[in-house]
C-alpha cells in the first residue's frame, strides 16, 4: 500500500510540474516585443508583452533553424526572451513535423508568422500552422491571388486568426522591431505591393520580387532572410541600403536559383555563411552551379538542407555557431 501511495504522490508532482511549465512558457513567449518605424504615425503595432526585455537573466543568444522541408522555405527563430517566429511554412503539412523538432510538445502558440510572398512552397503549410498553433501576429506583403483556390484557403485562415485576436501587419515601409536584445529590420516591401507590385525603379513584377526581406541582428552578427528575392530586387536593395546589407549569414534567395545571388549583390553582402533551403533532386535544378561558384568565390561556407537536413545556428553578439 505504501508503495502504491508513493507512486501516486510522484505522479501528482510530475503533473503539477508540467502544469507550471506550460503556464510559464505561455506567459514567457510573449515578452519584449517593441515596434520602431521610420514612420511611427502609420506603423502597425503587434501586441506587446509584459516582461522587461532588458532583464539581466535573458541571454543574448538567438537560435535560427532552417528547417528541412523539401523544396521550399521554413525558418524558425527563437529569440533570447523565448519569443518565437516562423518565416514561411513549406508547401504543406510537412512543416508540422519539422516544427516538432524545434518546438516542445507543450507549446501551442507561435508569436509571429511571417509569410514572405504568395508562392505555395512558402505559404502552403501556413494553413496547417495556423490550425495547429495560436498565432499572435501575422506579417505579410499583402499581395492577393484571388481566383487561386489554395491561396484563398490560406487567406481565409488568416481572417480566422484575426477574428480569434491575431494582429495582421501588411508591410508597406521599412519597419524595425526590437525583440529583447535582437533587432528585426523589415527592409522590404517598402511600398504597398497591392497597389504596385513592381520593384521600384524597375518594371519587374514577379511575385518573387515582392518577397519580404528582413535582417535579424544581435550585437555585431546579422542574418539576411530573403524569401525568393531575385536580381531586380537585389539591385534595388543594394542601391537603397548599401553596406547595411553586409551580413554574416545569408539565406540564399530563391533556393539558389540562377536568377538570384548576383555578383553585385554578393559583393556588398559578403556572407561568411550561406544557407540554401532546397529539396533533394528537385525538378528546378536548384541550386544553380553558377550561384554555388559565386558563393565559394565570396568565401562563404555553404550549408544546404538537402544535404544536411535542418541547419541550426546559435547567434550571439559576437559569434555564430553552426550546429545544435
Amino acid at each position: 500500500m505504501k508503495k502504491f501511495q508513493t507512486i501516486i504522490f510522484i505522479l501528482l508532482i510530475i503533473v503539477v510540474g508540467l502544469f507550471f511549465v506550460v503556464k510559464f512558457e505561455d506567459g514567457f513567449i510573449h515578452a519584449g516585443l517593441e515596434i520602431l518605424s521610420r514612420d511611427p504615425s502609420t506603423s502597425s503595432s503587434p501586441p506587446v508583452g509584459g516582461l522587461d526585455s532588458d532583464r539581466d537573466d535573458i541571454l543574448d543568444n538567438i537560435i535560427v533553424t532552417f528547417l528541412d522541408i523539401g523544396q521550399g522555405d521554413a525558418t524558425f527563430l527563437r529569440f533570447p526572451n523565448g519569443e518565437t517566429m516562423l518565416v514561411d511554412c513549406a508547401k504543406d503539412a510537412r512543416v508540422l513535423e519539422a516544427l516538432g523538432r524545434v518546438i516542445p510538445f507543450y507549446e501551442n502558440s507561435i508569436d509571429t508568422l511571417v509569410v514572405t510572398h504568395p508562392d505555395s512552397d512558402h505559404y502552403g503549410g501556413c494553413i496547417d500552422v495556423m490550425k495547429r498553433f495560436t498565432v499572435h501576429t501575422i506579417v505579410y506583403n499583402g499581395l492577393q491571388k484571388k481566383g487561386d483556390t489554395y491561396w484563398e484557403s490560406f487567406w481565409q485562415e488568416i481572417e480566422n486568426e484575426q477574428v480569434s485576436g491575431a494582429t495582421f501587419v501588411q508591410l508597406e515601409r521599412e519597419t524595425v522591431w526590437n525583440i529583447a536584445s535582437t533587432t528585426v529590420d523589415f527592409l522590404y516591401p517598402d511600398h504597398d505591393v497591392t497597389k504596385n507590385a513592381n520593384v521600384p525603379r524597375t518594371t519587374h513584377n514577379e511575385d518573387n520580387n515582392t518577397s519580404v526581406v528582413m535582417k535579424v541582428s544581435v550585437g555585431d552578427q546579422d542574418v539576411l532572410l530573403t524569401g525568393d528575392m531575385e536580381t531586380p530586387l537585389e539591385e534595388y536593395l543594394v542601391a537603397t541600403y548599401g553596406d547595411a546589407l553586409d551580413v554574416e549569414v545569408l539565406k540564399v534567395g530563391h533556393h539558389g536559383s540562377g536568377s538570384s545571388s548576383g555578383q553585385e549583390f554578393l559583393d556588398v553582402v559578403q556572407p561568411d555563411i550561406a544557407i540554401i533551403s532546397v529539396g533533394e533532386k528537385n525538378s528546378y535544378g536548384h541550386p544553380s552551379l553558377r550561384v554555388l561558384k559565386r558563393l565559394e568565390r565570396a568565401g562563404a561556407e555553404i550549408h544546404r538542407t538537402d544535404q544536411g537536413g535542418d541547419i541550426t545556428l546559435t547567434i550571439a553578439s559576437s559569434s555564430v555557431f553552426v550546429g545544435e
